[in-house]
């Protein structure tokens, strides 16, 4: 490089460029985008070891409470002492089985509590007969058993549930057959005075229109015994015996149960 005129060196163009280039202000070299700041790494550090600190927090915490409470329930409960090499005992119950007892037999009805009923009195035997003698001394048949024209209305095809027989008034009436008396009195269905007589095996007798009753309810007749006499008392035209036989509840014709 020449000397200038004052002996010193002349600058030449590349070094004012150089020059100003020094005094100018340097850009910070760029940084990559992946990589985070200082401050966000140090974040990222503070968050990582508050969670496992903040977990031990509430570990310890439960912890805490679950220690409370059985130092609660300790101190709760009465303290027990007993003397050393002390012997405790529970009672036992014996346990045995046995067959179970028989209920008491219900009282009667209209029995006092606690007063022993007396025995019920047998049922008395009927005697039945195997067939039925004649009501009446003499037997003569004003209107059989079926239908018929009614002598008290005059109405056709009236049935007949028994015979009409022949007898004045007061004659005797005997029963048809052994038994006993379920009925003696007046009858609301047109009988009169009339009398029936159970002989079992659903057998009954009925004899009606009596003048006269002369045997009471519940009493025990022999086959031929006198019950009453004829009459024409209830729906009746004269005197006669009306006399019936009622098999199981249903009137038949008595000519089929009659012997001499």
């Amino acid at each position: 490089m020449p000397p200038s005129r004052h002996g010193r060196r002349r600058a030449l163009p590349h070094d004012r460029s150089r020059r100003r280039a020094a005094a100018r202000p340097q850009a910070p070299s760029p940084r990559p985008a992946w990589l985070p700041g200082a401050s966000a790494f140090a974040a990222v550090v503070m968050l990582a070891a508050g969670i496992p600190a903040a977990h031990a927090g509430l570990i310890a915490a439960a912890g805490t409470v679950a220690a409370a409470q059985p130092a609660a329930v300790e101190a709760a409960a009465p303290a027990i002492a007993a003397q050393a090499q002390a012997v405790i005992t529970y009672p036992r119950t014996e346990v045995g089985t046995r067959p179970a007892d028989r209920p008491a037999p219900a009282a009667p009805a209209g029995s006092a509590a606690g007063t022993p009923a007396a025995a019920a009195a047998p049922p008395m035997a009927v005697p039945v007969d195997s067939s039925l003698g004649a009501p009446l001394a003499s037997m003569s048949i004003s209107s059989p058993f079926g239908f018929r024209t009614s002598p008290i209305t005059g109405g056709s095809g009236e049935l007949h549930t028994g015979l009409d027989l022949v007898a004045s008034c007061q004659t005797a009436v005997f029963t048809a057959g052994s038994g006993t008396v379920v009925e003696a009195g007046w009858s609301q269905n047109g009988g009169g005075n009339r009398i029936v007589v159970d002989h079992g095996n659903g057998m009954k007798s009925t004899y009606n229109h009596l003048s006269s009753i002369e045997v009471s309810v519940g009493a025990v007749v022999a086959k031929g015994q006198r019950l009453g006499g004829a009459g024409t008392t209830g729906n009746s035209t004269g005197c006669h015996l009306h006399f019936e036989i009622v098999r199981n509840g249903v009137t038949v014709d008595p000519q089929g149960w009659l012997r001499s």
